[in-house]
């Protein structure tokens, strides 16, 4: 069975600082205090950046002790402004449950606010929502929508989303050359989960138009530079094998399965290799 491409949440920015701190300075370093309490006058006097950067500081601790009640807080104050990354952030809070109890639906909604003002990883994440049916009706229709949205403002995961509801069809025909297209232009962008998606389409498809193992290798040799997952293993296991490079496709295929011992695919992927190798 093919592995399919998947859709996952866009990478989350909340764990990032806020980018106020000095390198190397501590919470206790005066310059960094005397930065922290203009950032509070000015969210406390409602500016909304300021707010929304206050919230972060809370929630990473960059300067500050962690509090994730403060970071709703301030979060929810800029949110309450309609500023789009507010709208964001307070989403993911509700998401992870973190300052506030979780709940799906109140993060689809600040979701949906950030992302009818044109955010584009709002707009990805909604998506996703709606692909999986978390905080509103599972609607591929209206996953497409957005996800196109991101995608058309460059947002490599949008793009990515796009080649796997194209690849998977999922909520639009199935068209694995108009997956390709997408995946490519998040290649262009040095994503390594459109690298991997890529690679494995076009190690395994059966159309043509798109089948290029030796690309794929290339690709998927790129994508497992880039990013240490066992699944990049899987995906050059599988490219190698489509370009008859079996002995490489068992050494990837090892690999991986050093990585995820209980892996039932990997296991089938590996022994399908080892027959096509005359079980050596």
């Amino acid at each position: 069975m093919t592995r399919l491409g998947v859709i996952t949440l866009a990478a989350a920015m909340l764990l990032q600082p806020c980018g106020l701190a000095l390198a190397q300075s501590s919470a206790q370093d005066p310059l960094k205090q005397k930065v922290f309490a203009d950032l509070k006058e000015m969210a406390a006097a409602g500016d909304v950046k300021s707010q929304v950067l206050l919230g972060l500081a809370y929630l990473t601790g960059d300067g500050i002790h962690k509090d994730d009640a403060e970071a709703v807080k301030w979060l929810r104050k800029a949110a309450d402004q309609d500023n789009a990354a507010g709208e964001r952030y307070l989403a993911e809070m509700y998401f992870k449950g973190r300052g506030v109890p979780a709940d799906n639906a109140e993060a689809a909604k600040w979701l949906r606010l950030a992302a009818e003002q044109g955010d584009a990883q709002s707009q990805h994440n909604l998506a996703v929502l709606y692909t999986q049916g978390l905080g509103v009706p599972r609607n591929l229709r209206e996953a497409l929508n957005w996800m196109r949205k991101s995608a058309e403002q460059g947002l490599a995961a949008g793009q990515v989303g796009m080649g796997v509801l194209y690849e998977n069809g999922d909520g639009v025909s199935e068209d694995p050359v108009e997956a390709v297209n997408w995946y490519r232009k998040a290649v262009e962008q040095n994503d390594p989960s459109a690298m991997n998606n890529l690679a494995l389409l076009l190690a395994t498809s059966k159309n043509e138009r798109v089948r290029n193992p030796q690309e794929a290798v290339a690709l998927a040799t790129k994508a497992v530079a880039a990013v240490n997952n066992p699944d990049y293993l899987d995906t050059l296991a599988a490219a190698y094998f489509a370009a008859g490079q079996t002995d490489k496709a068992i050494e990837a295929e090892q690999k991986a399965l050093a990585m995820n011992p209980g892996n039932d695919s990997y296991k089938e992927s590996l022994q399908k290799y080892l027959a096509g190798n005359g079980g050596r």
